[in-house]
């Protein structure tokens, strides 16, 4: 099983932030992750902050693949926008693309970093936060 594969990204990056709040302990990145998780802020730039406060690698990935998951959503918004206009949408439909797998090779580097089996291994705790995710996300 593979996060990209099985899940939304949504989730993916979701899971990628549970991970992470179990090794990340600075005060300014865990009250991003848990207002993140609750969708109370999820754009980029605090994504960006977040990743900058992170001290533990998994966390910066985790709030980079948020970051990158907000881009991939605006450049959506605007090639839905061009679309309705009549105008040629193909290159930002690209560029989508090109930020939801770089946002979820950032997914998959967090959990290889807070959890070093990840989903291949099916560690406990990987099981616990995936189940959380499918039914929280």
């Amino acid at each position: 099983m593979s996060v990209g594969d099985d899940l939304t990204i949504t989730q993916s990056v979701a899971f990628a932030v549970l991970h992470a709040l179990d090794n990340e302990s600075n005060a300014a990145w865990v009250a991003w992750a848990k207002g993140w998780l609750n969708g109370d802020d999820r754009s980029a730039t605090a994504a960006a902050v977040a990743a900058e406060s992170a001290t533990v690698a998994a966390a910066r990935h985790a709030a980079n693949a948020a970051r990158l998951f907000d881009l991939a959503q605006s450049l959506q918004t605007e090639a839905a926008m061009l679309s309705a206009e009549g105008r040629n949408a193909g290159w930002t439909l690209d560029a989508v693309e090109n930020r939801n797998t770089e946002c979820l090779v950032e997914v998959a580097e967090a959990i290889r970093l807070a959890d070093g089996s990840g989903l291949q291994g099916g560690s406990s705790r990987s099981a616990e936060l995936l189940a959380q995710v499918v039914r929280d996300h």
